[in-house]
């Protein structure tokens, strides 16, 4: 099981002559993948890049299956 945690912050604030408004917001998040048996638990890698978050997880070696040619024959 793969679990992703998360909290959003978002703060905006606006200023004029006769005003100041400032607006807050924030919350968590949570999701959880059930991940396949054939994954290497200890390859999962997560990158966090201009607001995108990517994980990565590998086979494990005895779950890669070997490819094979088939020839195709003319009728």
């Amino acid at each position: 099981m793969l679990t992703i945690k998360g909290e959003r912050k978002q703060e905006r604030e606006e200023k004029a002559d006769n005003y100041h408004m400032m607006e807050r917001s924030f919350g968590t998040f949570q999701r959880s993948l059930r991940l396949p048996d054939t994954i290497d638990e200890n390859s999962v890698e997560a990158r966090f890049d201009k607001g995108v978050l990517k994980i990565t997880a590998a086979k494990r070696p005895d779950a890669v299956r070997a490819e094979r040619t088939i020839a195709i024959k003319k009728a």
